[in-house]
């Protein structure tokens, strides 16, 4: 192919023709050639015969820039990588900031004012705002401007306008998933359940004793908190929360709920969460409040329900007993003075796990008498990512309580001759976990001198009578019937 220096040298006329026609094919064939010419100039074409490149030479005359493919029908044009400030492709009217370029290996961008739009990233991801730039995207319906809106401004997600998800969200399934309900394993997380009554003192509220429904106390002994059932000291729009006032200064405290081990199936071997919303009275004193998820590897639903071997000095975690062991690092969550929202994740990884316990404690020993931390909306769930509380109807969540504690009335009346015993079932108002303990106090009796509950199972009871005369006789009383874990 024919190439030239471009220079026309002085010669006979017959040889300066020539030398003038080999110029002139060189330029009608764009430099075309196996080797790049022997003198180059800058912005030179060069049709690259041995790749199949149409090239041209650069401004500094020091190298070549590939334009297109000569090969086929269509050609194929290379374009430098370029950046977001300077896209290798830009429109005229637009600015050279404004156009298409490569970021990386296997990357396609679209930038525009200089900034990184979208960026189609391999077969790895597509990423549109990768800079974090207050650029909101939006995608219109038939009728509808805002029918999909990412708002970068708020960090919030709309549909339509009227669905807004702002923050952290996981959707495994409508149907499925942790949305659908039923994903709160914590029974009486609102604490609006009481059925032992709403406030625990003198000896009610001792270490390892019960109080709320499903919720025992875990202090460095006995009188370290009362616990009362909170109804003016809570969220906005909230009814109940648990209120843990220190009785005993320099004490550390807490309260705890073990999962049964029937409801911990979808928990082990997988990530949880937990969750709470909580404040302090002050941050003079309860300046570090820790919570943990604890693995429970005895026997199931046998737990030791004191799980605290040792409190230990302040700040160090307490010793777990024997079987327990903490599924998460506990650390300082700062809790303020105002209510907020805490939360944890921890994979349930300890080997033969059979029961969780949720324990959120003080792990402060210089408390004052009469400080107070308060605590409500418990959810301990499926997932690395906490979820807005799941907010059950009152009768759902007494129920709940009712399969390991309840307590009520019960009559036993009628006519009967001296000396006889009347026996009548009771059946409890939930079936029970286990067989429960019984406990009962007369309120009213009339002709009987023996009564007592005997021959109890998970689903009733038997309740005796003895007739001291002839005729009617009534006895009346309250009774208690717990098969807490």
């Amino acid at each position: 192919m024919p190439q030239h220096d471009y220079v026309l040298a002085n010669q006979s006329g017959a040889s300066f023709r020539a030398d003038l026609n080999n110029a002139l094919a060189a330029i009608s064939s764009q430099n075309s050639g196996a080797a790049e010419p022997s003198v180059t100039y800058a912005y030179m074409p060069w049709a690259d015969t041995t790749n199949g490149l149409f090239k041209i030479r650069n401004a500094a005359n020091s190298g070549w820039i590939t334009l297109y493919q000569l090969d086929g029908e269509w050609s194929t044009i290379a374009l430098e990588d370029g950046t977001a400030a300077a896209p290798s492709l830009y429109f005229k009217d637009s600015g050279t900031d404004t156009g298409a370029y490569s970021p990386g290996a296997d990357q396609f961008a679209i930038a525009t004012g200089g900034v990184q739009r979208v960026n189609f990233n391999g077969s790895t991801e597509v990423v549109f705002n990768d800079g974090g730039a207050d650029v909101d995207f939006r995608i219109e319906g038939d009728t509808k401007a805002d029918l999909f809106k990412v708002d970068a401004g708020t960090d919030a997600v709309s549909i339509d306008g009227a669905f807004s998800v702002t923050g952290n969200a996981t959707v495994e399934s409508l149907n499925g998933g942790p949305l659908a309900g039923a994903r709160n394993r914590i029974i009486n997380g609102d604490f609006s359940v009481a059925q032992r009554g709403t406030s625990f003192v003198s000896g009610a509220n001792n270490n390892d004793a019960y109080t709320l429904d499903r919720w025992y106390i875990l202090s460095d002994g006995n009188d370290a908190i009362d616990v009362t059932q909170e109804t003016s000291t809570v969220p906005t729009n909230q009814k109940y929360g648990i209120a843990l006032d220190v009785e005993t200064a320099n004490k550390k405290f807490g309260i705890a709920q073990i999962i049964e081990n029937v409801n911990c199936v979808g928990l082990t071997g997988n990530t949880v969460t937990l969750s709470f919303k909580a404040k302090v009275s002050s941050t003079t004193k309860l300046d570090n409040v820790k919570a943990a998820i604890v693995a429970w590897s005895g026997t199931a639903d046998t737990v030791t329900s004191d799980i605290i071997s040792a409190w230990g000095t302040e700040g160090t975690d307490p010793t777990l007993i024997a079987n327990a062991t903490y599924e998460n690092t506990p650390a300082n969550l700062n809790v303020t003075t105002g209510y907020a929202t805490y939360s944890i994740s921890a994979p349930i990884d300890t080997a033969s796990i059979s029961n969780i316990v949720v324990f959120i404690w003080s792990d402060v020993t210089d408390t004052t008498a009469g400080d107070f931390l308060y605590i409500t909306d418990v959810q301990l769930e499926p997932g690395s990512v906490a979820t807005p509380f799941e907010r059950r109807s009152y009768g759902d969540e007494l129920a709940r309580c009712q399969r390991y504690y309840e307590t009520g009335t019960a009559v036993l009346a009628g006519y009967s001759q001296t000396g006889l015993t009347n026996i009548t079932n009771v059946f409890w108002k939930q079936n029970k976990r286990a067989t429960p303990t019984l406990g009962y106090a007369a309120i009213f009796t009339a002709n009987v001198s023996i009564n007592d509950i005997r021959q109890p199972t998970a689903d009733q009871a038997e309740w005796y009578s003895a007739v001291t005369a002839n005729g009617g006789f009534v006895w009346k009383g309250t009774y208690t019937a717990s098969a807490e874990l």
